[in-house]
């Protein structure tokens, strides 16, 4: 199997992302998991018109024509763990998304790497993702099969928020789970400008919403699927 490691370049990012790119190789040095070929795939948009979701976009459709069976998402001001690949044998082959713990550290000390506090350790149901605080579920370092990835793809009119949007359809349609192994380390401080870019608080404002609306969209299939009768039995629900 093949991976696809899509990153999208914003401004400013020229230079985290050569350091971004080291921590691919090693990891791969280290071990493929269940891979037989890792590419990088860096998707520039150096003055930030683009967007990050046109850019993954693009960088999903590259991985496609590649011939890249999974891919796995990675900003380029983050870093990839060295055992990321090692770390997700076992669980291709059963799940079609896969994410894994928070793990941060600030940019200006990169050996101060910790677990985020408090944190959901595992899960494969989507209540979860629903029920618990969205800073503490899922990150945008992930693996997930391509044409799951090219199927769903991010909303490029969302400023903000469109990492989450990506995470919801994909749990709301597939088999996905959060495991208590480090794919990445989130470097925290270095965030990329430009004028499609947002701070933190539009970003909870924004998924806040979205889990709203996916709870209600998901009550409201339940409520349907709860009053069709059985077959054959007129009036029995």
């Amino acid at each position: 199997m093949k991976c696809g490691i899509v990153t999208p370049v914003g401004p400013g990012h020229e230079d985290a992302y050569q350091r971004c790119a080291i921590s691919v190789d090693l990891a791969v040095k280290n071990s493929m998991g269940p891979f037989t070929s890792v590419v990088k795939i860096p998707v520039y948009d150096l003055e930030g018109k683009s967007g990050r979701s046109a850019a993954r976009n693009l960088g999903i459709e590259k991985a496609n024509e590649l011939g890249c069976d999974w891919i796995f998402f990675l900003d380029a001001d983050d870093l990839m763990f060295d055992d990321a690949f090692k770390n997700i044998t076992h669980l291709v082959d059963h799940y079609d998304a896969i994410w894994g713990l928070i793990c941060e550290a600030p940019h200006r000390n990169l050996d101060e790497v910790k677990l985020r506090p408090h944190q959901l350790i595992s899960t494969t149901v989507i209540s979860d993702i629903l029920n618990v605080d969205p800073y503490l579920t899922l990150q945008m370092g992930h693996f997930i099969k391509t044409p799951l990835a090219l199927e769903i793809k991010f909303d490029t009119d969302l400023n903000t928020g469109e990492d989450f949007k990506f995470y919801l359809a994909c749990w709301s349609k597939y088999k996905c789970i959060k495991h208590n192994v480090i794919l990445f380390v989130n470097v925290r401080g270095n965030h990329s400008t430009g004028p499609r870019s947002a701070d933190g608080r539009q970003w909870r404002i924004e998924v806040e919403k979205q889990i709203r609306e996916t709870r209600a969209a998901m009550a409201s299939a339940l409520n349907n699927r709860a009053t069709v009768p059985e077959a054959g039995v007129p009036g029995v629900v």
